[in-house]
């Protein structure tokens, strides 16, 4: 799947200038580094996927949902930025919400942001994983993704629906599928 990456990357940007989305992309950078966690003291090691990603390029402006997927030099500064936004604490409130045993911020990077309308899309390492979730708010909504791979699959249209279901139900929560959001098994 590593090896996908970069195909399903330019298969991305492709869509994207089809659909005239105002994309710009950085060169690509060297991933050797890490990349910043949302805990300021902490550096997450780059997955094979993340590596990908940046190889094909370091900052993508337009990547999706009027998200800049961030270059690997800016995540801290971002991250720093995003503690003082009000949308970013209702969206880890959520995250909080979501999965049970809550969410690390030493486990967690920002990967992608619209700062005008409260968009984020961000890495969640899990203690069993070499590669981290994808959690991506936009739009009001939240989508969760197994790994980058299929979130990128989600992005071209390879996969139609995230793997909310599965991962929650794997983290024992209960959950029944409600006109395409997630609700408790519990309420009525």
């Amino acid at each position: 799947m590593t090896d996908d990456i970069g195909a399903l990357l330019q298969h991305l940007w492709i869509l994207n200038d089809k659909d005239d989305v105002r994309q710009a992309r950085e060169e690509a950078c060297d991933p050797a580094y890490g990349i910043a966690a949302l805990d300021p003291a902490t550096t997450l090691a780059m997955s094979p996927m993340l590596r990908a990603r940046y190889a094909f390029a370091d900052a993508w402006h337009g990547a999706a949902y009027g998200q800049t997927w961030l270059a690997l030099g800016a995540v801290a500064t971002a991250s720093a930025q995003l503690r003082e936004r009000a949308w970013h604490h209702a969206q880890m409130e959520t995250l909080a919400e979501t999965f049970p045993r809550g969410i690390d911020p030493a486990r967690m990077a920002l990967f992608g942001i619209d700062e005008d309308r409260g968009g984020a899309t961000y890495l969640i390492w899990r203690p069993d994983g070499t590669e981290p979730m994808v959690c991506a708010f936009y739009g009001g909504g939240l989508d969760i993704f197994a790994s980058l791979g299929r979130y990128l699959e989600f992005l071209i249209g390879e996969r139609v629906h995230d793997d909310s279901a599965e991962l929650l139900a794997a983290a024992g929560v209960r959950v029944r599928p409600v006109a395409q959001s997630l609700v408790p098994d519990n309420i009525p």
